[in-house]
Order: C-alpha cells, then sequence, then structure tokens
C-alpha cells in the first residue's frame, strides 16, 4: 500500500516529461509545508512542468467540500470522497487565560460499523474506510487555508483502530517533517477498545496520546451500549492500557459520556473508582474525560444529566483522589460535538 498516492501519480507524470527528480521534493515542499494546493503556484518549477501537473494530475486534495457550519468556537466542514463517500471535520478554538489552542478533531472512517448507542455516527452505519490521504488531507485542508492547528485528535466520525493501516500510513504523514510535521505529543486516539491496534500504536507511536472510550464499568451494561464489548471485554482492555503505560509512562485517558439515568448513578462512580484503584501502581496516571451526553439528529434515547446529578458523579471521584475534567462541548447547535457526526448536509 503506498503511503501517498498523490506524490506516487506526481512523480510518474514527472518521470514521463524526464523532469529532474528533484522536482518531486520541490512539489511536496509546497503541498506539506506551505499548503500550497494549486500547481499553478509553485513558482520554482518550470511553467510547463507546472502545466502538465494541473491537466495529468487532477485536484491536489482528495477530498471536496461540500458544506461548512460555525459556532463561536467550532467550525465544521462537511467533506466528500472521489467515490462519494461523506465525513465531517470539526476545528475547535479553546479560550483559557494561557491563550488561545485550536484543535483538529478528524475521521478515520465514513460511518461506523460499532454501533454503539449513542453514538450518531454509529446510527448510520459503515460506509467506507478512508484512505491514509482522506484522513491526513482533513490536516492539509487547514494547513492550505492558513488557519491554525496547536493539536489533532483522532475522535471523529469512525473507530481509527478499525481502519488500523489507513490510520498508521496517515500518522505516517502527519508527523513526518517532510510532510505535515506535527509532534506526536500533540496527536491524541481515541479508540473503543481494539487491542491489536493498541498494541501496535505503544510500538509505532509511543508518543501519541491514547483515550479509551469507556463509557460504563460495568461490563454487562457496556456490552448493552457497545457491542464491541463482546470482542474486547474491559477487563482485558484495561490490562492493555496497563502495559501501555508502563511501555510509556504516559497518562491514559478514559472517556466517559454521561447518559442520563443510565450510568451517572453513584453505582457507577464507585464501581469507576474501584476500577481505576485496581491497577495498583499504574492508577494515578489514568485520567477520565466525563463527557456530557450530545443529543443528535439520529440518535434520539439519551439526553444529558442535569448539573447537580454530574456534580455528584464528580464529587465521588473527587473524593477518591481520580484524576477527572468535564470536557467542554462546542458546536452542539451545529452538531459538532462528541458523537454528533453524522455526515448531514447543513440546513
Amino acid at each position: 500500500m503506498s503511503i501517498n498516492s498523490k506524490l506516487e501519480l506526481i512523480k510518474i507524470i514527472l518521470e514521463m516529461i524526464r523532469a529532474p527528480s528533484y522536482y518531486l521534493d520541490e512539489v511536496r515542499r509546497f503541498i506539506y509545508q506551505k499548503g500550497v494546493l494549486d500547481f499553478g503556484k509553485m513558482t520554482s518549477l518550470p511553467k510547463s512542468v507546472r502545466q502538465t501537473l494541473k491537466t495529468r494530475a487532477g485536484p491536489v486534495l482528495s477530498l471536496t467540500k461540500i458544506g461548512e457550519t460555525k459556532s463561536d468556537q467550532a467550525q465544521k466542514i462537511l467533506f466528500v470522497t472521489r467515490d462519494g463517500q461523506r465525513l465531517e471535520t470539526v476545528r475547535m478554538l479553546f479560550k483559557s487565560k494561557s491563550g488561545d489552542h485550536e484543535s483538529l478533531c478528524i475521521s478515520s472512517q465514513s460511518g461506523c460499523a460499532l454501533g454503539c448507542k449513542f453514538c450518531a455516527t454509529g446510527a448510520i452505519g459503515f460506509k467506507k474506510n478512508l484512505t491514509s490521504e482522506e484522513i491526513s488531507d482533513q490536516v492539509l485542508y487547514f494547513k492550505a487555508k492558513n488557519l491554525p492547528v496547536k493539536s489533532i485528535a483522532f475522535m471523529g466520525m469512525g473507530e481509527p483502530l478499525a481502519n488500523e493501516d489507513n490510520v498508521f500510513a496517515a500518522l505516517k504523514i502527519i508527523t513526518d517533517p517532510d510532510y505535515l510535521g506535527f509532534s506526536s505529543r500533540r496527536i491524541s486516539l481515541s479508540t473503543v477498545g481494539i487491542i491489536p491496534g493498541i498494541r501496535r500504536l505503544m510500538r509505532a507511536f509511543p508518543q501519541v496520546n491514547l483515550a479509551f472510550s469507556l463509557h460504563s464499568p460495568f461490563p454487562k451494561q457496556r456490552l448493552e451500549l457497545m457491542p464491541i464489548t463482546k470482542v474486547y471485554p474491559i477487563d482485558q482492555v484495561m490490562q492493555t492500557l496497563d502495559e501501555h503505560i508502563r511501555l510509556t509512562n504516559k497518562r491514559m485517558f478514559l472517556a466517559y459520556v454521561l447518559l442520563a439515568g443510565v450510568n451517572d448513578s453513584a453505582s457507577h462512580a464507585q464501581e469507576l473508582v474501584k476500577l481505576i484503584k485496581s491497577r495498583g501502581k499504574y492508577a494515578y496516571l489514568y485520567h477520565v474525560n466525563l463527557i456530557r451526553f450530545n443529543p443528535g439528529s439520529t440518535v434520539i434515547k439519551f439526553a444529558k444529566p442535569t448539573r447537580d446529578k454530574i456534580d455528584a458523579f464528580r464529587q465521588i471521584l473527587r473524593r477518591n483522589d481520580i484524576s477527572h475534567t468535564l470536557r467542554q462541548s462546542f458546536g452542539i447547535k451545529i452538531a459538532a460535538a462528541c458523537g454528533q457526526l453524522a455526515g448531514e448536509q447543513p440546513k
């Protein structure tokens, strides 16, 4: 599998016209380091070469923007692939006293096959695995628009580790200094617990931050909410996460979407404490990301808990010295928040 089919095609075209081999490096620098997506603007190349590339290579981006919605702190782009499948990418602006921080939430699949009951993406079913370029081109799109991005999260549509080869090839493009050059430490990947993929990630990209989508500490209930639990049970995933911590010494994130009357009780909080404390010497490196449920057009059976219920849940974690945060939810009004991405055309 080619890591970068667009450069492979450009290489073939340059060889056909007997252009110097270093032209390929020039094109790569223009695209990935300067964000220039128009061959006509690659001014260090002869005009005849630029025209040939423009005629024969086609569009640089593998994605076409077909929709955009914005709120104060979120921008959602709806893309379509060349084979007609939709995906969404969200750029978020985090504001704090120490300064603003722009984060990009990218998709790894169009749709998702895992069928998590509270997720809008899962409700639309699986459409396709995105190629490495379709994944990395989401980042390239914003670079070309001169919109700053300081961190990247594989938390958009799809399960990244169910599209393992393409995601790892995309990570190579995103982190390679000759391409997009992002630090692995500024990249996060969320998974439902695909154990072989977690093990591969800890070997290939040990500095990438990992988040495990837990959502219930009770195995039977998690199976009802997330059918993948039958394949990768909680205890086996947690053992793998311990191994990840042992090898990388990095903090491990547990994502927990709070669903009113479903997983927001005191007993859930207490069982979550028990699960983390059972990690022994690794317990202090587990951090819980609490997320208010964000209703979507395709998921209507759940609701977000009241503020009092959330506070009570957090109080139990706090009393037991469990590191945790309540995630800020951006883009709810434009269906750009966690669990809301369904590839729908903006209204």
